[in-house]
């Protein structure tokens, strides 16, 4: 009787363990403990293999989106030093990877040295990145901030690098040798901005004679960028590189600037005021630069030559779109922006309406304006 009691035991612990096993290591355990539990992952970075007492840099390499083209900087802000310390030193991380999907390698990557590192791809106010402890990866949270302040040290990077396309005129040369002129403050800082993330090497060859391009753009600074389909090269002070991550906006305003309309869409929209209305808010602006800035956009942009029949007219139901959008009035048109579609008019005095897709960033802006106004 007494080893049949002892069996009995022996079994019931042997089916406790199996129990405690399945709850532990399975995947039906996983969900039987909870289908969103966080899994603690066994990655603590302790402080005297992260960092010794003389380190005082961290180094942030930025990859150029899809070229695999990067550059360093090395960083000596102790604000931020201090603030990735407090992030991830002597912290057990809990791994997301399960419940986010990020990028193996990220555009930004920041070296803290001894093969600890932590990369993401753009700023998330949630501060997921890749972290690297020597070999062990995991997604995982760490101060948002830094995320930020990091894409602030490379823009800052970016944008001195890019003032080689600083410049009061552009000289724009199409593949049919056409050619024009920019002086239009806002359209040239629009050129710039799509210029700023352009990278560019110099070439280990001396190109003699380059076939001619799509666009030839000259800064009138000494500095000439050469566009084709899905390249180009830049000259400066005669020497050649190539050039990487051409903007498809970039190809907008220089398809648009070749408008045969373009002189006629200067006299339509030069004004000294606009006023701007949506269902909530009017607002009336007389600041030049900032009337720039609206009408730069549709100068540049493209016009449907033929105007919405009625029935089009009906079948999308602009009149909704109308009451509902945002209208900017400039002289005698009015531009409509549907809050409803991605669709944008231009609408005459005499009520014709036209398709227009003005350059990139235009509903942005307004729409900032109008959250701003008090």
């Amino acid at each position: 009787m007494k080893n049949k009691v002892i069996i009995i035991i022996s079994i019931i612990v042997a089916i406790l363990i199996a129990l405690a096993g399945i709850l532990m290591f399975t995947v039906l355990g996983v969900g039987i403990r909870g289908k969103n539990s966080i899994v603690k992952e066994d990655i603590t970075i302790e402080e005297q293999e992260y960092k010794n007492e003389k380190q005082k840099t961290i180094k942030v390499t930025y990859t150029y989106l899809m070229e695999g083209e990067s550059f360093d900087i090395d960083v000596t802000d102790k604000e931020l030093i201090k603030m990735i310390d407090d992030s991830i030193l002597n912290k057990e991380f809990d791994d997301y990877s399960e419940q986010v999907s990020l990028p193996i390698s990220g555009i930004y990557k920041v070296n803290l040295g001894n093969n600890i590192d932590f990369s993401f791809a753009r700023y998330n106010a949630e501060g997921f990145v890749n972290l690297n402890n020597k070999g062990q990866f995991i997604v995982t949270k760490i101060n948002p901030q830094i995320l930020n302040k990091v894409q602030d040290i490379v823009d800052k990077k970016i944008t001195e690098n890019a003032q080689i396309f600083k410049t009061d005129k552009v000289t724009i040369t199409n593949k049919e040798d056409k050619q024009i002129s920019i002086e239009r403050k806002t359209a040239l800082d629009y050129i710039f901005n799509e210029c700023r993330e352009c990278y560019f090497k110099e070439l280990d060859y001396k190109e003699s004679d380059f076939v001619k391009p799509n666009y030839l753009i000259d800064f009138n600074n000494g500095v000439k960028m050469l566009m084709y389909s899905e390249t180009g090269f830049l000259i400066k002070d005669e020497i050649q590189y190539e050039l990487f991550y051409i903007t498809s906006n970039l190809d907008s305003i220089l398809e648009y600037a070749f408008d045969e309309d373009i002189d006629n869409k200067e006299q339509m929209f030069s004004t000294d005021k606009i006023t701007i209305t949506n269902p909530n808010k009017t607002i009336e602006i007389t600041d030049k630069d900032i009337i720039e800035k609206i009408t730069t956009p549709i100068i540049y942009s493209h016009i449907t030559p033929q105007e919405l029949s009625n029935k089009m007219i009906n079948n999308l139901n602009i009149i909704d779109e109308y009451n509902n959008g945002t209208k900017i009035k400039v002289n005698d048109y009015e531009i409509l922006i549907s809050t409803r579609t991605d669709n944008i008019y231009i609408i005459s005095s005499d009520k014709k309406i036209k398709p227009i897709e003005p350059l990139q960033g235009f509903r942005k802006y307004v729409n900032e304006l109008l959250e701003n106004e008090n």
